[in-house]
């Protein structure tokens, strides 16, 4: 848990390809070929790297995206593990997002990750789970933390690990270990599970050391004691390690813009310098994220590494539900369409609303009252009004008649319909109109009028 900033030594292999295309055009030719001569076994680690970091930069490409669900599918867990099991659909069901084959699968493994419990347990748990994650939000946390008891099932891991998770973070530490140590479910399901303990005992014993004060922000950070973190922090230079730290004790009270702004300070003061052609996108992970740094890093197009590197070295392969990440994204065809956190990616997710798991046809991102959407690349307003449920929202249409891109739930509209707009101007104010549960921008892209994955083309 040192304090001190990881120096800012990105050398991961990703970040050349996307600063040098001469390198990059020889990368992906020699990949190419290695690709045409692999047989449809199982590929080794070298190779299914390399396209995944290709695919990352060209995720439409008409050779790397079917090589890397190929070799996705070909990577199938052979332990019979259901956490192993649901990270493999995860990752499949990313790139083929309509598949009803995938979805079945983990429709099935639904029942068995959470102990046997049965559906209708499992569905009201959740509304229960939604509930205690808005009233985190809003500070309710004494509320919160009865609705996370509420949702809590004894055989769940995840439930489990959630509610023992903001007990911590409430500085109720015993009870979370107690939780912890009672749990007689599944252990092996959830890497996070026990991870919780262990860095629960990694906080105690560097609290019992004779480290210097400032270097017990983590430590107090993790247990809950927020009055000893800040008075901590108040005595650290001005600076990247303030600005983490800051935004580490601001996203654990559940302040997240707040968070999400110093994140973007620490990374502009300590990254900019030399990840050029990234862009720094905080992040608020999701429970279909399964906990996975991998599965998050591939939802993104981006590297596992780099995102370790960017986020203090993170020692972890989970990644805690509803904490955060700032995660490089090498630019793509179009502009990032709004200042915020994200909140929600393309593809399969609970429903905030309904209670259901739906096909979720954009991102949101997650924005301040009177933040504005901007246009993601140049194009002409060939819809501006109100839908029932995107609120009010603009629709464009770009160069490629194929190509459209929509923004909903605005406050107000800032273009008339018939309008010609560059990218980066104002469309819209964002709101929280429509079927919305919160003030963001949902923002999709639509390829032959169906709706695809914005990260193919942020």
């Amino acid at each position: 848990m040192s304090l001190a900033p990881v120096m800012a030594q990105a050398d991961d292999g990703f970040q050349k390809l996307v600063t040098q295309p001469e390198h990059r055009a020889r990368h992906q030719n020699r990949i190419e070929q290695e690709i045409r001569r692999w047989q449809g076994t199982r590929p080794n680690e070298q190779l299914f790297s390399d396209v995944r970091l290709l695919f990352n930069l060209a995720p439409r490409d008409r050779v790397l995206r079917p090589a890397i669900t190929r070799m996705l599918a070909a990577r199938r867990p052979q332990t019979g593990s259901v956490q192993a099991e649901e990270l493999y659909y995860y990752h499949l069901l990313n790139l083929e997002p309509r598949s009803e084959s995938h979805r079945q699968k983990l429709a099935d493994l639904l029942l068995r990750k959470h102990g046997g419990h049965s559906a209708t347990e499992i569905k009201n748990a959740y509304r229960f789970l939604n509930d205690a994650f808005n009233a985190w939000d809003e500070a309710k946390y004494d509320q919160a933390i009865r609705l996370f008891k509420q949702a809590h099932l004894a055989k769940s891991p995840e439930l489990t690990a959630l509610l023992a998770s903001h007990l911590r973070d409430r500085g109720q530490v015993a009870q979370a270990q107690k939780i912890l140590a009672d749990f007689k479910g599944e252990r092996s399901y959830l890497d996070w599970l026990d991870g919780l303990q262990l860095q629960i005992n990694a906080a105690q014993q560097l609290l019992n050391s004779a480290l210097p004060e400032p270097d017990r922000i983590g430590a107090w950070l993790t247990l809950g004691n927020y009055e000893r973190a800040k008075s901590a922090i108040q005595q650290l230079p001005a600076g990247p390690s303030k600005h983490w730290h800051q935004a580490k004790a601001l996203e654990k009270q559940g302040q997240y813009h707040a968070a999400a702004a110093e994140y973007q300070s620490y990374y502009h003061q300590l990254w900019s310098p030399q990840l050029k052609g990234f862009v720094p996108v905080v992040y608020k992970a999701q429970l279909e994220d399964i906990n996975s740094l991998d599965l998050i890093a591939l939802k993104f197009r981006t590297s596992p590494e780099l995102i370790r590197q960017v986020n203090q070295a993170w020692p972890h392969d989970w990644v805690e539900t509803y904490r955060m990440l700032v995660i490089p994204v090498a630019a793509h065809e179009m502009n990032w369409p709004a200042s915020g956190y994200v909140s929600s990616h393309f593809g399969f997710r609970l429903h905030p609303i309904r209670g259901t798991w739906r096909l979720h046809e954009g991102i949101d991102i997650e924005t301040r009252p009177g933040v504005p959407a901007l246009a993601a690349a140049p194009g002409s307003v060939v819809q501006a009004g109100f839908d029932s449920a995107c609120g009010n929202m603009i629709r464009l249409q770009h160069a490629d008649p194929a190509l459209r891109t929509v923004y909903c739930h605005g406050e107000k509209l800032s273009v008339a319909k018939g309008a010609k707009v560059s990218a980066g101007k104002p469309v819209l104010v964002t709101g929280n109109t429509g079927a919305s549960a919160s003030n963001h921008l949902h923002f999709g892209v639509q390829l032959n009028g169906v709706f695809v994955d914005p990260m193919d083309w942020l």
